[in-house]
C-alpha cells in the first residue's frame, strides 16, 4: 500500500531528509530509506538524501507501508488511578511514548496496557483503547478503554470537546496577568518545520485558559485548561506569550539548563463515563520533579 505525496519546496539549502521528516512527520532514518529505495524524485530526478534544496522545487514521491510487527505485551508497570470494567484511568510517567510507531514497536504505553487488559472485539490493532495522547515527556492523566465501543464513545467526547482537562506547569519568567486566554490558529512554524506555531494561514483553531498558582524567583508555576486539542498546544501558546515551559528544548530559550524535560504535567481529566453517563474527574498527582523546582524556587 502507498501514499503518494506531491510538495513544492519553500526553504533553502536544507537537507532533503530533513525538510522531508518534518513535513511528512515521519523520522528521518525512514525518509533516508524512501530515497535510497527511489521512492523520492526532485524534479523527476532521484536525489541523495544530502541533497541541499532551493526554494520552488517540486518534489513527488510514494510512502510505501511497511509492514509493522505483531504488538506485544510488556510487563511494564504502570500506576492506575481508576478502573472498572470498562475503562482505566493511567498516570504516565515522564520518558514513556504512549503508542507505538513504526520504529518505535516495543516500551510504549500500548505495550504496558496489553500485559494488564487484554483487547475485547471491536479495538483499534495498532491503537487499542487509546482515545488522546501526551507527549513522550509530559507526565499525568490518561484514559484507555478496554473495549472497542468504549473507545469509540470516549474518542466522540474528545472530539465534542466536552472532556475537561487541566496541566500544571512551569515556565520561564514572570507572567504578567493573574489569568488570561490563549487563541489563535496553530500550524507548521513557517521556518522550523519541526515546531508548531500560531500562524496567519493554514492553521486549526486553538483555544487555552491559564492562571497563575504561584510566583516563583525567574519563574511561573500556573494552571493551563486547554479547549482544544492540538499538537503541542499548550507548549506553543506559552512560548507564543513569551513563556515557554522550563525544559522544553524544542520552544523553550533555556532548554536543559534547569531540568531533564518540560515540566507539563496532565494533572486532572473530567468526562462523562461512557456506560453509566456519570461526569468523572481523576487526577495525578504532580510528580516529584516538579514540587521540588517549584520548592527550590520559590519567592521570598
Amino acid at each position: 500500500m502507498e501514499d503518494s505525496f506531491h510538495i513544492l519546496s519553500d526553504e533553502e539549502d536544507v537537507r532533503i531528509d530533513t525538510y522531508l521528516s518534518a513535513r511528512l512527520s515521519l523520522p528521518r532514518s525512514r525518509i533516508k530509506s524512501l530515497i535510497e529505495d527511489g521512492h523520492v524524485r526532485v524534479e523527476s530526478k532521484i536525489p541523495k538524501p544530502s541533497f541541499k534544496l532551493k526554494k520552488n522545487l517540486a518534489i513527488e514521491g510514494e510512502i510505501v507501508s511497511e509492514e509493522p510487527s505483531p504488538l506485544e505485551a510488556e510487563d511494564i508497570p504502570v500506576k492506575i488511578l481508576y478502573e472498572d470494567e470498562y475503562l482505566l484511568v493511567i498516570d504516565k510517567p515522564k520518558g514513556m511514548v504512549v503508542h507505538p510507531s513504526l520504529g518505535h514497536r516495543s516500551g510504549t504505553l500500548v505495550n504496558a496496557i496489553l500485559s494488564h487488559v487484554e483487547p475485547k472485539d471491536g479495538a483499534d490493532d495498532e491503537r487499542p483503547g487509546i482515545v488522546h495522547r501526551l507527549d513522550k515527556d509530559t507526565t499525568g492523566v490518561i484514559i484507555v478503554a478496554k473495549d472497542g465501543k468504549t473507545q469509540d464513545v470516549l474518542s466522540r467526547q474528545f472530539h465534542d470537546r466536552s472532556v475537561e482537562k487541566v496541566y500544571r506547569a512551569v515556565v520561564e519568567g514572570a507572567v504578567r496577568d493573574e489569568e488570561g486566554i490563549i487563541e489563535g490558529d496553530i500550524g507548521r512554524h513557517p521556518i522550523d518545520r519541526k515546531r508548531m506555531a500560531l500562524v496567519e494561514r493554514g492553521g486549526r483553531h486553538s483555544f487555552s485558559c491559564y492562571k497563575v498558582l504561584k510566583r516563583l524567583k525567574g519563574f511561573t508555576y500556573v494552571e493551563i485548561r486547554p479547549k482544544t486539542g492540538r499538537t503541542h498546544q499548550i507548549r506553543v501558546h506559552m512560548n507564543h506569550i513569551g513563556h515557554p515551559i522550563v525544559g522544553d528544548a524544542l520552544y523553550g530559550k533555556q532548554a536543559k539548563r534547569f531540568t531533564e524535560r518540560p515540566l507539563l504535567h496532565a494533572f486532572r481529566i473530567t468526562f462523562d463515563h461512557p456506560v453509566h453517563g456519570t461526569r468523572l474527574t481523576v487526577e495525578a498527582p504532580v510528580p516529584e520533579d516538579m514540587e521540588m523546582f517549584v520548592t527550590e524556587h520559590q519567592g521570598p
